[in-house]
């Protein structure tokens, strides 16, 4: 049974005249069972532990409640600073008889009072690597109980698990940081209470799920949960689910925009993964993926071979496939690592960086109203693939949606290569359809409607 505690929050906040938090999810398998809680964007410049809570959300538990608020601390997740409006550090702020110098932590407690959880894990990150000495990161910092100790082991055990450095290794330490949340549910409610610590640095798929493995480890050790440790468990039909790749070979600031763009209110709902999400099957619970720019030999890499090998089952089974520049060489036809689901090669590959800039391109008539397209307009490009019909008589032609009707050559790149081919394609792979890129729509202004529109095209049936 999956409950928001709105009504609870209201009544808390309006009785005490303290701030409106988020409401959590309270989830309820109906059997007697420890009560976990899990709170996340406690610290609003750790993103990594909003969004697994955001993930752990979605979990199914088969024994006691599992109750979730990822975002603790709404404006300062939406500031992406530290703390809201330069208040005090709400991780430092439960040291207080009654907490009243913030009334953001008057709020929160209220919540956690409430609830009385059994277990308490609050996620974080950190800077450095505590196993070798500097800072919190890669941490589990426990309450010194039995239970709590045993639960750290796990989730370090779990978050350690491609971390081949020694240095780098989760590491578990018997001390709760003074005036945090966790040691608050510990000293005044007995909470078995951990606060899990992943590090800043990389990319924010791998840290998210480095923090998801930490929890799912202990959720089924407590025997709450028993499915695998899911990145995405859709539970609105009337969104589209959308898997966006954030690991090695993406890059710039395509991926921030394109979450910006593919929101609830737009009909999506979107979820970053890694390339080891990928492998273990996260793309199962989603209808379109987007690879975006960056390199697409490095997204490649990423995903290694059992990694593009799924995104092929996912798109020859009905999936849909956006490449935007680097996720265009991905999915082209003629290079050893590419996934080869459009039949498309890329030409002139000796002048691939032919330069940035803005580039004049032309809509097809046909898809301009499906679109939202202009008849002409300049596009970013970013050295993105010329595509040319590769003539695979195993892959269906593709379809030019938008040709180049401008270019750019910089760095020696002959004149003329990249006039008149194509700049935006679409085809079928399979019951899936891909909808392919070379140049940057979604950092162009005026272009939002389009890159939603090119999303939808992707999804199809789905």
């Amino acid at each position: 049974m999956r409950v928001l505690l709105s009504a609870l929050l209201l009544t808390i906040a309006a009785a005490a005249q303290r701030p409106a938090i988020d409401p959590p999810t309270f989830l309820d398998s109906g059997v007697d069972g420890p009560t976990v809680m899990v709170v996340g964007g406690v610290h609003g410049d750790e993103p990594a532990g909003f969004r697994a809570a955001r993930q752990i959300a979605g979990w199914t538990p088969v024994r006691g409640r599992l109750v979730v608020l990822p975002r603790a601390n709404a404006p300062a997740l939406e500031a992406g600073t530290r703390t809201a409006d330069g208040g005090a550090d709400l991780n430092r702020a439960f040291g207080d008889e009654d907490f009243a110098s913030d009334p953001l932590a008057h709020a929160l407690w209220s919540v956690v009072e409430e609830i009385a959880p059994d277990v308490l894990l609050d996620l974080h990150e950190g800077a450095g690597f505590a196993a070798s000495g500097k800072s919190v990161g890669n941490s589990i910092q426990h309450a010194g109980t039995e239970v709590s100790a045993r639960l750290a082991k796990l989730g370090c055990d779990a978050a350690s698990e491609d971390l081949e450095d020694e240095q780098h290794q989760v590491v578990a330490r018997p001390t709760l940081v003074a005036g945090s949340l966790a040691r608050a549910a510990h000293q005044r409610l007995g909470a078995d209470a951990l606060l899990v610590i992943g590090h800043e640095q990389g990319k924010l798929a791998t840290r998210t799920r480095r923090l998801r493995l930490a929890v799912h480890a202990m959720l089924v050790e407590l025997g709450v949960v028993a499915h695998p440790p899911r990145v995405f468990e859709p539970n609105d039909e009337r969104l589209l689910a959308v898997a966006l790749f954030d690991d090695a070979g993406a890059s710039g600031k395509g991926p921030g925009r394109l979450e910006t763009l593919l929101d609830a209110e737009h009909g999506f709902v979107l979820r970053r993964v890694c390339g080891a999400d990928v492998r273990e099957g996260a793309l199962s619970a989603f209808d379109v993926a987007i690879f975006p720019g960056g390199s697409g030999s490095g997204q490649a890499k990423a995903l290694a071979e059992g990694g593009r090998e799924a995104v092929r089952e996912f798109v020859g089974g009905g999936g849909g496939y956006v490449g935007i520049c680097a996720g265009a060489y991905l999915a082209a036809n003629n290079y050893t690592w590419s996934l080869k689901i459009t039949d498309a090669d890329v030409i002139d590959r000796e002048h691939w960086a032919r330069g940035r800039g803005q580039v004049e391109l032309e809509w097809a008539t046909a898809q301009r109203g499906a679109l939202g397209a202009p008849a002409r307009g300049d596009v970013l490009y970013a050295n993105g693939p010329l595509y040319a019909p590769s003539g695979d008589d195993q892959l269906p032609d593709f379809e030019v949606l938008a040709w180049y009707r401008g270019e750019i050559r910089k760095n020696e790149a002959p004149e003329g290569v990249m006039l008149d081919t194509p700049a935006v394609v679409s085809g079928r792979f399979g019951a899936g359809t891909v909808v392919c890129s070379s140049p940057h729509p979604e950092q162009t202004t005026g272009m939002d409607q389009v890159v939603r529109a090119l999303v939808l095209r992707a999804a199809g049936a789905r």
